[in-house]
């Protein structure tokens, strides 16, 4: 039934073999036993992929719920021998999973050394269900009712510099004084982000800053701390850089109140794997440490 399931995912025998460890001449095998023992075609074959055939469908409908049981079923019963363990599926950002998740894990491991994850790289979205995705660690709350999703922490823009930066330049004092700086903004989707927000005397303002260098947060990440200009970058990212005093938060009693935050995603299950909640439990923990106080 798993294979089953994984060949209408993907499509074609070589795509479950990939997500099985079977050959695809494997997976054809057990798919044409499975058909014979049912006594019915599960797929239409081409040359280059396969299809659901009307019995397929209603099999794999069910099949999937079954495959879910079956391994709702095997958490509850790894929980019950005590300490968590088991392999997880984790999706976040390349940026969020190298910065936050890789570093994060150097204390989480030592604490439940039987947990084991494979990262899924989000950027561009995923498919929590499809992916088999224990959980996800999302930039925007998801919507879809086959999952389910809260906020684990606030992550604010972060205003700040190097410090061989603010000796040659010197500090803004207010947020109008950069455009006197050198700034470094992100770009993404065609479009640079070179319109700051700010609150000054209770009213929120916009500051337009000279854009010099322009690219992805991670790239701008390193920029600032290479001295290049002042950076507005995401609190996740910078975080342990300003703790480790290679950036300096800049105006920060002018920073806005904070709307962006990182979301917690998982599939809708009946039973949340201890697994799955030590984790999340233990990284808003591990977040918290590292959050940038802000004075307004």
């Amino acid at each position: 039934m798993s294979v089953f399931v994984e060949v209408a995912r993907a499509g074609s025998f070589k795509g479950a073999a990939e997500k099985t460890g079977l050959t695809a001449s494997g997976v054809s095998r057990k798919i044409g036993r499975f058909e014979d023992r049912l006594g019915a075609r599960l797929f239409h074959r081409t040359t280059r992929a396969v299809s659901l055939s009307e019995a397929g469908e209603v099999l794999y409908e069910r099949g999937e719920k079954i495959i879910e049981s079956l391994r709702d079923a095997e958490d509850v019963v790894r929980d019950l021998s005590g300490r968590p363990r088991g392999q997880m599926r984790i999706a976040s950002s390349a940026t969020f999973t190298a910065n936050v998740l890789i570093p994060f894990l150097s204390s989480f491991a030592k604490e439940f050394d039987e947990i084991t994850a494979t990262f899924l790289q989000a950027d561009g979205g995923i498919d929590i269900i499809g992916e088999r995705v224990d959980l996800a660690l999302l930039f925007k709350q998801p919507t879809e009712t086959t999952v389910i999703s809260s906020k684990v922490f606030d992550d604010p823009w972060i205003v700040c510099a190097s410090p061989e930066y603010i000796e040659r330049n010197g500090m803004p004092a207010v947020p109008h004084d950069l455009t006197d700086h050198k700034c470094l903004t992100i770009h993404a989707s065609r479009q640079t982000d070179d319109e700051w927000d700010f609150i000054e005397s209770g009213k929120p303002i916009t500051v337009r800053v000279e854009s010099v260098y322009s690219g992805i947060g991670l790239a701008m990440r390193k920029a600032a701390l290479e001295g290049l200009g002042v950076a507005r970058l995401a609190h996740y990212l910078v975080c342990q850089d300003v703790l480790d005093g290679k950036l300096v938060p800049l105006l920060s009693q002018y920073w806005p109140k904070c709307d962006r935050a990182i979301y917690a995603a998982y599939p809708n299950r009946e039973y949340l794997p201890t697994k799955s909640r030590v984790f999340l439990d233990r990284l808003q923990e591990y977040m918290l440490k590292t959050m940038i106080k802000v004075d307004n």
